[in-house]
């Protein structure tokens, strides 16, 4: 039988930042919480998920996730079944944002100060929020995974690919901006076909791609300034036929989220939005998590969070 709260830790976050902070980290939460809690360290990609299915199984009526918004992604994969439901309902979910990005918890107004986490775990405060469900190819025909926070693919996706293959030692906001500096030149836009909420198929030519249950992605961009994770619905926005110099000229304007109103540039709300998107790289809460994506879609009230 597990503890009632879980601590997941995943060391090699935000450039193995959680590795070197951890130990610091657990003795503040010791002495605020007791002994009362287990820690349970991600040894590889994916095991945050078995992990939250494996403590929720054993009883654990909270898990917290110690890491970035890639690690949140896989506690929420095991938080939720393949139905879509919480695996226990009213097991609670916690954050103690150390990552790259931590963007979602920016959303949210995650506090990553131990002591601040120690006494939300205890206050017994929780919000129900929505999570999104993505549908894509892979080699066994069809799959899905969920989301919290943004997924997005196009040059977007080829970002991220770059920043997880490269050091993120210059934290979040320089490691974003190198990639998107290095990227965006040589990435050729593509055209797709979508349809929103069963209604008629637009083809467009897009540079990028953003499927947004938060507002921020990127370290600190602003891609979907007024998604609201409780309204049932999931924020697109479409950055059309774009060179690299008027996106480049416009990062500021991402970066405090103004760049709605910017030609080129389509937004609307939608419950589900199916896609004929051909290869494209899919970035899913920071991380590279397939290609092909096939439809995305918002799964409401799924996520019960420490607030």
């Amino acid at each position: 039988m597990a503890p009632d709260i879980v601590f997941i830790v995943n060391p090699r976050a935000g450039g193995g930042r959680t590795r070197r902070r951890w130990p610091r980290i657990e003795t503040i939460l010791r002495g605020r919480i007791g002994s009362s809690f287990d820690v349970r360290i991600t040894e590889a990609t994916g095991r945050a998920t078995d992990h939250c299915r494996e403590a929720l199984r054993e009883g654990a009526s909270t898990v917290a996730c110690v890491g970035g918004d890639g690690t949140l992604n896989e506690v929420v994969n095991g938080y939720l079944d393949e139905a879509g439901r919480p695996r226990n309902p009213e097991a609670r979910l916690a954050i103690l944002p150390i990552g790259t990005g931590c963007d979602f918890s920016k959303t949210l107004g995650a506090q990553n100060d131990p002591a601040t986490v120690a006494r939300q775990l205890a206050g017994g405060r929780s919000r129900l929020v929505d999570a999104g469900r993505f549908t894509f190819r892979s080699a066994s025909g069809t799959s899905e995974r969920y989301f919290v926070n943004v997924a997005e693919f196009g040059s977007g996706g080829a970002v991220v690919d770059r920043v997880n293959r490269t050091t993120k030692m210059l934290g979040g906001r320089m490691s974003f901006l190198l990639a998107i500096l290095r990227t965006m030149p040589r990435y050729v836009n593509t055209q797709i076909s979508y349809a929103a909420d069963g209604g008629p198929s637009h083809s467009v030519v897009v540079n990028d791609v953003i499927v947004a249950n938060g507002r921020y992605f990127g370290a600190g961009l602003q891609p979907a300034p007024y998604a609201d994770l409780e309204d049932g619905a999931l924020d697109v926005v479409i950055v059309g036929d774009l060179d690299f110099r008027t996106i480049r000229r416009n990062l500021p304007a991402l970066r405090e989220g103004q760049h709605l109103e910017l030609p080129g540039i389509t937004t609307f709300r939608v419950r589900r939005i199916d896609l004929v998107a051909g290869d494209e790289l899919i970035d899913l809460d920071g991380e590279v998590a397939g290609r092909g994506p096939i439809r995305f879609e918002v799964v409401p009230r799924a996520l019960r969070f420490v607030v």
